[in-house]
């Protein structure tokens, strides 16, 4: 892959909670290179593991060493054990879904929970109806937690939200402003984080967080730092302030796109590259008020890429 610089703009809570979720509204920005960001939602569990679900919008991969983008909306799923390695995920190492049916502005909920020892983790849109999960062992564990003295332990896992963007060069900019809406109990504060880094290598560009107290449910509390804002209350994570931002089209996704690693992260904590992705074309099924997508995987074999950068965490 090329060397890219990555910002992110993240929320960690201050909740002990089983579940944990947000909704937000899915846009298809983009930044250089037509490659869109990526909504996330991360917990980390009272055993130090890490999970990240997430909508992607022309997310970026490695289909060959000059890199590349898998169009279009994706879900996202990521584990990390406490050492900072990938967990396997249904035999992958972090998995890339096609979501045909999310469009631009459509509201989606991303959702984790633990329970009887699993992590279920879920993207559900709510105008379309297409929902998308899977679960994973929680090794244990019985809650995601809170990193109060910190918000991120010394990995640079926490509990919370992000939005992450790709850039070819050092960015010093705003983002087109993505509400979150935080519908567990709302918090009495919580911790925003700006930082920029390089990926491949995670050296980091700049570096910035503040412990933030909500005094109301209504108002809100910014943090701006090298160009970039971020916004919170005790219900709303705001990133980004621009009204408009520039579009990229979906396109067509390659077929070589089953034999890629996606540069997954959520984030503190960075997977640069991935090893042995999936890739699915999806099938959607309605059934009750949650439809299930069934999971049909494409008929060739998917195979280990060589182009993993290991995992970089950033630390409290």
């Amino acid at each position: 892959m090329l060397d890219s610089y990555v910002e992110a703009l993240i929320l960690a809570i201050n909740s002990t909670l089983t579940h944990v979720e947000f909704n937000v509204t899915a846009l298809a920005q983009c930044s250089d290179n037509a490659i869109g960001p990526g909504y996330i939602l991360a917990g980390r569990s009272d055993q130090g593991y890490w999970y990240e679900v997430g909508l992607a919008w022309n997310w970026p991969v490695s289909l060959d060493p000059n890199g590349g983008v898998a169009n279009g909306f994706h879900s996202i799923y990521a584990a990390y054990s406490p050492s900072g390695t990938s967990q396997n995920i249904n035999g992958h190492t972090d998995i890339l879904n096609l979501l045909n049916g999310v469009n631009d502005g459509d509201l989606v909920q991303l959702g984790l929970s633990i329970s009887n020892n699993d992590v279920l983790m879920s993207v559900h849109d709510w105008n379309s109806g297409i929902t998308d999960r899977l679960s994973t062992s929680a090794y244990s564990a019985s809650q995601f937690v809170a990193l109060p003295q910190a918000g991120f332990d010394s990995n640079g896992y926490y509990t919370g939200a992000a939005t992450v963007e790709f850039h070819g060069s050092p960015f010093y900019g705003d983002e087109q402003r993505v509400v979150y809406k935080y519908p567990n109990i709302p918090q009495s504060s919580a911790w925003m984080r700006i930082e920029e880094f390089t990926d491949p290598g995670g050296t980091s560009v700049f570096n910035q967080k503040t412990l933030t107290n909500y005094n109301s449910s209504s108002q809100l509390q910014s943090l701006t730092y090298q160009g970039a804002t971020e916004a919170s209350n005790s219900t709303t994570f705001i990133t980004g302030t621009q009204s408009t931002g520039p579009k990229c089209l979906a396109g067509s996704v390659s077929p070589l796109a089953v034999v890629i690693a996606i540069a997954s992260l959520g984030g503190s904590a960075v997977v640069a590259g991935v090893i042995g992705l999936a890739y699915f074309r999806r099938q959607k099924s309605r059934i009750g008020h949650l439809g299930m997508l069934n999971i049909l995987s494409l008929a060739v074999t998917v195979r280990q890429v060589q182009y993993s950068f290991g995992h970089v965490g950033h630390g409290p």
